[in-house]
């Protein structure tokens, strides 16, 4: 960049990464706003990280540091503390377990700020000349280790849940079914990314960590516009991971008819209209452990916990729907625990085999 000319090729990749960046930043407030439980903070963290590391990366790759040079690497700790959160937000996810942020899961964050403090003790000028002299220095050697640092750590919370859930766990057949396949390219496409930027960082080729930089808003974008069709596939791999698992029966202390009855007493009070009902919660509810209460529902039914939730709430839907010509489809399905509409009509297209616009006026004609 000479002077202050900038081209137009730097603008676009600017613009490129940067409009990424918006997007995951605006996407976390957004997420907050809505989810304000801790699996909603944790996610949000995810986007706010994945966005702060398109902006500095639009500034690195562009140039534009030269301007700025103190925003280059403060997405370094943010993304090494998403990377350990990752890893307990995929078990709340796959596994339906409690979120719990322990202070452990900081010390990657503070080592990389501990790294950080002689570059954000120096002037901007001081900072610019050791950007430009990266990688003939030790220090910058520290500084491009822990940004290869922070690719390897994703790669290892990814790759350890793989390794401990996915694999041994989930069926081959789940991942060939038509839900998988918009699911199966984002995963494909994340690793390929991650991938290209280690062997980039690894191999010093500026092309791959470049390349790897433009891909990520590409996935955020497909992520975004793919989430609803994602969610089936998060089903059926949970289910597959809890069938596995529970192979060992954990309901040799616990007669089936207590369950029955428990439920069944819950059901009437119509617990399942509560939007955050989770596994743990109902299993709490009803006075055992949740890998019992999993167990129970895959025995019992078949299937786990959303379907049989789902269950109920689309058939006091089809009531309300009925009875309550009235109210609007969001007002209804906020009623009976859906937290979107949209969530809403495909579970009960899925169910009922009609949208609920069109089973109340099918229930007219009839």
């Amino acid at each position: 960049m000479e002077g202050n000319s900038i081209s137009l090729n730097l603008l676009l990749e600017f613009l490129w990464m940067g409009s990424g960046s918006v997007f995951c930043l605006i996407w976390s407030l957004s997420n907050l706003i809505q989810n304000r439980k801790v699996s909603g903070f944790v996610w949000s963290f995810i986007l706010f990280s994945t966005g702060l590391w398109l902006l500095t990366g639009a500034f690195m790759f562009t140039g534009f540091y030269k301007y700025f040079p103190s925003i280059t690497l403060v997405h370094i700790p943010f993304v090494f503390l998403s990377s350990t959160l990752l890893y307990l937000y995929l078990e709340y996810l796959f596994l339906e377990k409690q979120i719990q942020i322990k202070i452990y899961h900081f010390f990657p964050a503070i080592i990389a700020i501990f790294f950080l403090i002689p570059f954000y003790s120096e002037s901007d000028p001081k900072r610019l000349e050791f950007l430009e002299q990266l990688t003939q220095t030790e220090y910058g050697s520290v500084i491009v280790g822990l940004n290869f640092g922070i690719k390897l750590s994703i790669l290892f919370s990814v790759g350890l849940f793989l390794l401990k859930e996915w694999i041994p766990n989930v069926r081959l057949s789940v991942f060939f079914s038509k839900k998988a396949i918009y699911s199966l390219i984002f995963i494909l496409l994340i690793w390929i990314d991650l991938l290209l930027g280690s062997i980039g960082f690894t191999f010093q080729i500026p092309f791959f960590r470049k390349l790897s930089a433009y891909l990520l808003p590409v996935l955020m974008y497909f992520y975004y516009f793919t989430r609803e069709l994602w969610t089936p596939f998060v089903s059926d791999v949970r289910d597959s991971i809890q069938r596995n698992k529970y192979e060992k029966s954990k309901l040799v202390s616990v007669q089936l008819e207590t369950i029955d009855q428990r439920l069944y007493e819950l059901m009437r009070e119509k617990v399942y209209c509560d939007e955050d009902l989770s596994l743990s919660k109902l299993a709490e509810m009803a006075e055992v452990k949740p890998g019992q209460l999993s167990e129970y529902f895959h025995k019992r039914y078949g299937f786990g916990f959303y379907q049989y939730i789902n269950q109920y709430r689309i058939d006091e839907a089809k009531r309300l729907l009925l009875e309550s010509e009235e109210r609007s489809i969001l007002s209804i399905a906020d009623s009976v625990g859906f937290n979107s509409k949209s969530t809403f009509n495909r579970v009960f297209l899925e169910t009922v085999g009609a949208t609920p616009t069109e089973f109340r006026k099918q229930s007219k004609l009839s």
